[in-house]
């Protein structure tokens, strides 16, 4: 059987960039704009900060300890089951972000061909389901047809930010309306707590490490590089953002980019701009949750056959399920708003098995942590673990805060049947065909313990 070509530092980096730009800029940014007014640079620092010591304490474990489907093997393996299932419940909300590209690739398009006929529903589910056949053709085919739209898309937020900057009203910002926004603290948390989600799409590259050149050594240097280098770009969008137009009637960024781009100048920044980032973070995104559901059925949480893989080598019942749950909700006509407070909630929730993984992998894999390219006091990463998960805890109360009853009621409502599925499932395997479920995931993972004895 041919070899698997793998995924190199520039693919890495490349898909990162794509996958934070696109979820961020253009979906996120103009609504906690609209906001927060100035306050938004706070919030981007803060939510950088918050994303570079994830990284740090991800990367030290994922440099040790290197596979795919990274978020639910370190939870299952290194901590418990338990902390495994909620990585596995929380595979029913991701493609909630999925859904979300959907819409939001459809509001540019029509704004792009203001006289088509489709709906914005149609438009979504399109593009959901030619995502659905290019990746059945596998991730190295996918993620490069992706980078390559990347380097489109960087060229259209540099015409943004380059032909923006010479039209800044300074009746609209100030230094002193950025130093002094006028917004709590507690304002301010809740929009880095949305952020962290729309800086945080680096961490898609490590759901795939198996398929990537040297993973203990370019999914760290990815996870590090990517937010910085996007996080500098947001701060320049959003000024050139609240330069242009007033904070309170803000929209869309192609709303701002009509005020001083050309026509010509416009059709490339929404199509190599929104539509072009969409698409690059849609893909990653995607990606990450069609490996969570592939690792959680060969692990036995979900039946065996949504691990189940084409000659691609893709789990092509998992692919299917993802696109379906994202097709579904487009179809229902869903908007962006109060569901990416949603996405962000739980994505920060699923986070926090990342935080504190430094510390229990230096106790199960010492050699492993100490010989591993990313080496640092075993003090100072449990400090900085420690550290990183009570700020997520704090920026998930004040995500709450800003939801209504009812969507707390249903994502809480998500969690416990699949929680409540999980303990059936496990009940049912030892009952019809006397298996431990528990006890097969509570397993050392060979290629870890292998390692560890090499050293």
């Amino acid at each position: 059987m041919k070899e698997k070509k793998k995924i190199g530092l520039t693919g890495c980096i490349l898909m990162g960039i794509g996958c934070i730009v696109g979820s961020g800029i253009f979906g996120s940014l103009p609504e906690i704009i609209s906001t927060t007014g100035g306050g938004i640079v706070y919030a981007l620092i803060l939510a950088a900060i918050v994303i570079i010591l994830r990284s740090i304490t991800r990367m030290y474990t994922i440099a040790a300890l290197p596979t795919s489907a990274s978020t639910f093997m370190h939870a299952t393996k290194l901590m418990h089951p338990y902390v495994g299932a909620l990585i596995s419940v929380n595979a029913f909300l991701q493609p909630t972000m999925v859904a979300l590209f959907g819409v939001l690739f459809a509001t540019y398009f029509q704004e792009l061909f203001p006289g088509c006929p489709l709906s914005s529903t149609t438009v979504s589910v399109c593009l959901l389901a030619a995502f659905a056949v290019l990746a059945w053709f596998g991730n190295k085919s996918t993620i490069s047809v992706g980078n390559i739209i990347v380097i489109i898309l960087l060229a259209a937020i540099a015409v943004y930010i380059v032909c923006g900057l010479p039209h800044l009203n300074p009746e609209n910002i100030s230094f002193m309306s950025v130093i002094k926004p006028g917004i709590s603290v507690s304002a301010v948390s809740a929009a880095a707590g949305v952020l962290t989600s729309s800086l945080s799409g680096a961490s898609s590259c490590a759901e795939l490490a198996d398929d990537v050149k040297n993973p203990g050594r370019n999914v760290p240097i990815t996870l590090i590089v990517c937010p910085v280098l996007v996080c500098l770009t947001y701060i320049l969008m959003a000024v050139v953002t609240l330069g242009v137009v007033p904070y309170a009637n803000l929209e869309s960024l192609a709303q701002v980019a009509r005020h001083f781009l050309s026509p010509e100048l416009m059709i490339f920044f929404i199509v190599g701009g929104p539509i072009a980032g969409i698409i690059t973070s849609l893909i990653p995104v995607a990606l990450a949750c069609v490996a969570v559901f592939d690792f959680s059925s060969r692990n036995r949480i979900y039946p065996e056959v949504l691990s189940k893989k084409n000659k691609y080598g893709v789990p092509y019942w998992s692919l299917l399920i993802v696109s379906a749950i994202s097709i579904g909700i487009c179809a229902t006509g869903a908007t962006f708003g109060v569901v990416m407070t949603v996405f962000s909630l739980t994505n920060t929730i699923g986070e926090l098995p990342n935080t504190i993984s430094p510390i229990f992998a230096y106790k199960k894999y010492p050699k492993s942590c100490d010989n591993s390219s990313v080496r640092m006091s075993s003090k100072v990463v449990t400090a900085l673990s420690v550290i990183t998960f009570l700020i997520c805890i704090y920026l998930c109360v004040e995500m709450v805060k800003t939801l209504g009853i009812q969507e707390i009621a249903l994502t809480a409502a998500v969690y416990l049947l699949g929680y409540v599925y999980f303990f059936v499932r496990v009940r049912y395997l030892r009952q019809k065909e006397n298996y431990d479920l528990i006890g097969e995931l509570k397993k050392p993972y060979e290629r870890w313990m292998e390692r560890e004895k090499s050293l």
